[in-house]
């Protein structure tokens, strides 16, 4: 009779516990550096930044030759390096927001609810970096370079 009333017991816990079960969370993650520099524009994107700074180092170069002591020298180099963090800072906003909007369009087509970066994940999740990097370059219309495929694997 023990045994009877514990199977009920043990089946009815289970049929309240499945709706619970069934209605977690289903965890993603991904390797977000990787796809920071797995970007289909990040090599141009660096390119126009690295044109950018010398283009301010020109810039500076002119002007520091008009001035005179060196406190003027340094708040212009100031100037200059706040005018390049605010370049560098756009590019790298214009960059996370595209990888942001297709990590939450893969995790949506995937019925994943939360993504975490992969360095928080100890155990378990599904791996949606690969998946990422394939919908990053498809909406470019271009195919994921074979280097970066490698690297996937």
């Amino acid at each position: 009779m023990r045994r009877q009333t514990l199977g009920i017991m043990l089946l009815l816990l289970v049929t309240l516990l499945m709706p619970t079960l069934a209605s977690a969370s289903t965890i993603g993650y991904v390797d977000f550096e990787f796809l920071f520099y797995a970007h289909p524009e990040y090599d141009v994107k660096n390119g126009e930044l690295q044109l950018a700074a010398e283009e301010l180092y020109e810039e500076i170069e002119v002007e520091a030759e008009k001035l005179e002591t060196q406190e003027e020298i340094d708040e212009l180099l100031a100037q200059y390096e706040r005018q390049f963090e605010q370049i560098e800072q756009q590019v790298r906003l214009d960059l996370v927001t595209f990888i942001l909007d297709i990590i939450k369009s893969v995790a949506e087509s995937h019925d994943i609810d939360t993504v975490l970066p992969e360095s928080s994940v100890i155990y378990g999740g599904i791996n949606l970096t690969a998946p990422v990097v394939e919908s990053m370059y498809s909406a470019y219309g271009i195919s994921v370079p074979s280097s970066i495929k490698e690297l996937l694997q």
